[in-house]
C-alpha cells in the first residue's frame, strides 16, 4: 500500500480569507460611495476612477483619485513583509490569511 506524504490525516488546507485585501477593497467601496453620493452609477464610476483616473461623466482625467486606488496596495506590498505576522497566526489555526 502506498504511503501518503505531505498533509496529516484529517486536515484539509481549505481556503483562507485574505483579511487585508478584503479590508482594502471594502474601504475603497466605502470611499467610492462617499464620493459618489450614494447613487449606484456614481459609486461605480468613482470606484473605477480609483484605478483608471478617468471620469466617465465629464470625460476628464483625475490623477488625485489614483492615490486612493493604488496607495493601499503599494503600502501592503512594501510594509507587510516588514511586519511578518505569519508566525503568530499560524499557531491559532484560524481560516484567515493576512495577504
Amino acid at each position: 500500500m502506498a504511503r501518503r506524504r505531505g498533509r496529516r490525516r484529517g486536515r484539509r488546507g481549505g481556503m483562507k480569507l485574505p483579511v487585508i485585501t478584503l479590508g482594502i477593497l471594502g474601504m475603497q467601496v466605502v470611499a467610492a460611495r462617499a464620493f459618489g453620493g450614494g447613487d449606484l452609477a456614481h459609486t461605480v464610476n468613482e470606484f473605477q476612477k480609483f484605478y483608471t483616473g478617468f471620469d466617465a461623466y465629464d470625460q476628464q482625467f483625475h490623477p488625485d483619485r489614483l492615490v486612493v486606488g493604488y496607495a493601499p496596495w503599494l503600502a501592503k506590498r512594501f510594509l507587510l513583509p516588514l511586519v511578518r505576522p505569519g508566525a503568530s497566526l499560524a499557531r491559532l489555526h484560524l481560516p484567515i490569511s493576512l495577504s
